[in-house]
């Protein structure tokens, strides 16, 4: 019996790590051009700039790169857990944006563990490795903006 493959080739991890970063970018772009608050444009547009970012690193992400990338030690303030899926709708609110990322940073990161634990690949793993712990990293980003601007102010 094959063992399941979600990616077949290292190309195909990042035109998929490359397109979720762009599908969340636009979602923040989004966010920003709807929003009346002045401090929630600024937040989205941060937001959309870090993952314009991030799909431009992906695009570029490379075996000796991702060998050379060294792991970070991101706090899980856990927030994702206690929050519910929900589907995107256009005229989603400041804290639903924010729920709705954290969940999908969330998605993305447990996407990239199982998919390292798939392959038997050690430069596949390592890439899928690398790829989890920057979408940790953006889910930790945040849930940190989701504490500080919707969590104290309620």
């Amino acid at each position: 019996m094959k063992e399941p493959k979600l990616f077949i080739t290292l190309e195909e991890v990042v035109a998929f790590a490359v397109r979720r970063e762009e599908i969340a970018h636009h979602l923040y772009k989004n966010a920003a051009l709807k929003t009346n608050s002045i401090s929630s444009r600024k937040v989205f547009e941060e937001l959309a700039h870090e993952e314009l970012g991030h799909m431009h690193s992906f695009e570029k992400l490379d075996m000796s790169r991702a060998e050379q990338y060294h792991f970070a030690d991101h706090p899980d303030m856990q927030l994702a857990d206690y929050m519910v899926d929900m589907p995107f709708r256009e005229e989603m609110t400041y804290d639903e944006i924010l729920r709705f990322a954290m969940k999908t940073e969330e998605q993305a990161y447990k996407l990239y563990m199982a998919a390292s634990n798939l392959t038997s690949d050690p430069q596949m793993q390592k890439m899928l490795l690398v790829l989890a712990d920057i979408e940790k990293g953006h889910k930790q980003r945040i849930e940190t903006i989701y504490d500080e601007h919707v969590l104290t102010e309620n």
